[in-house]
């Protein structure tokens, strides 16, 4: 319902038929069972709307079911579109860089455009814009110091993921440290093999359990790369009021969400969106493929306010001290910057 109010009010801002936003259409199709997860496809969707809101540009929404039905969508999107003026299409996420392979269009429209959201792939006709992980990733691992890590990820092989879990464990070998003697671990583990992984939060629920079960004091922290299945591992948080779990909020500033987050990992593709969406209806041309991250300011993290005021009396393990985080991420920033730079230059 949210959904239609804002496409209504989008359209209904000027009435003017002649107007340049009135003939255009920009279209966001975002992943299949993606949007409402408080996360990446949510923001970006924010971005979209708020696009809309401010210039009164017709908007449409997509919302496949599975990568079969967005493929559908986006065919029949090329046909209709392949001669309009001001046609937009953004593919929001980088489950569909091999669809966007298949189908390159041929837009012969003035103004008519195609954007892959979350690749750094280059396809003919087709703007790809990628805010890496890499660097943001390396700061919240160095962030994590004395604490045992769980790295939760959907799916293996999709290329956000993988960067981020490279940054993170880059982090963890040189800054993990010890806790009372014993070195700090990270492990890694995946919720499914495919991008269903991405909408599991029950599956993910279940696992947390399970892995808290095996130990009387669970005490990891959770980096989670799981889209809309991250709802599971807050639920767990949430359920246990005993546990010595934390959780890294994601994509989205997480702090009110629960008081074992410490702070958020925040992608600000809705801000980027916004800004292309800008840019494109005064007449700049998109780079052809493009990535930002830590260092533009669209990658970055946010620190949980008064997070030591919550936690349980009897934890032990520095971040009970005021400050604690901010300090971390004072004193690793600049490196982090300086790791993402090397990692690109790659």
């Amino acid at each position: 319902m949210s959904i239609l109010v804002a496409l209504s009010s989008c359209s209904g801002i000027d009435d003017d038929a002649t107007s340049p936003q009135k003939q255009a259409t920009v279209t966001l199709m975002v992943t299949p069972n993606g949007l409402g997860d408080n996360g990446f496809n949510d923001t970006a969707a924010e971005g979209f709307f708020a696009f809309g809101h401010e210039t009164g540009t017709n908007l449409r929404l997509l919302l496949p079911s599975d990568l079969r039905e967005a493929e559908e969508m986006y065919s029949r999107w090329l046909a209709d579109n392949t001669q309009k003026d001001s046609a937009v299409l953004i593919l929001g996420s980088s489950e569909y860089e091999s669809m966007a392979f298949r189908g390159k269009p041929a837009l012969s429209g003035k103004g008519s455009r195609v954007m892959l959201v979350d690749s750094a792939a280059e396809i003919e006709g087709v703007s790809s814009i990628m805010i890496g992980r890499y660097g943001v990733s390396y700061l919240a691992g160095a962030m994590c110091q004395r604490l045992d890590a769980l790295v939760l990820a959907a799916a293996p092989g999709f290329p956000s993921l993988e960067e981020s879990i490279a940054g993170f464990m880059d982090a963890r070998k040189k800054y993990a440290g010890e806790f009372w003697g014993d070195p700090c671990t990270t492990s890694v583990h995946y919720i499914a093999d495919s991008e269903a992984g991405f909408a599991m939060p029950d599956s993910t629920y279940r696992y947390m359990v399970r892995r808290a079960d095996q130990d009387l004091f669970y005490s990891e922290i959770v980096f989670p790369l799981l889209g809309g299945s991250g709802a599971g591992v807050l639920r767990y948080i949430n359920d246990d009021e005993y546990t010595f779990a934390m959780m890294i909020g994601m994509d989205v500033d997480l702090a009110g969400q629960s008081t074992r987050i410490p702070f958020s990992v925040v992608i600000r593709i809705g801000d980027v969106l916004k800004q292309y969406l800008e840019d494109w209806l005064a007449g700049r041309d998109w780079p052809e493929s493009r990535r930002l991250g830590l260092k533009e300011g669209a990658a970055d993290i946010v620190l949980t306010p008064n997070f030591a005021d919550h936690l349980l009396v009897y934890e032990d393990r520095g971040y009970g001290v005021p400050d604690w985080f901010k300090w971390l991420y004072d004193d690793y920033k600049s490196e982090a910057v300086q790791k993402e730079e090397e990692y690109e230059s790659n």
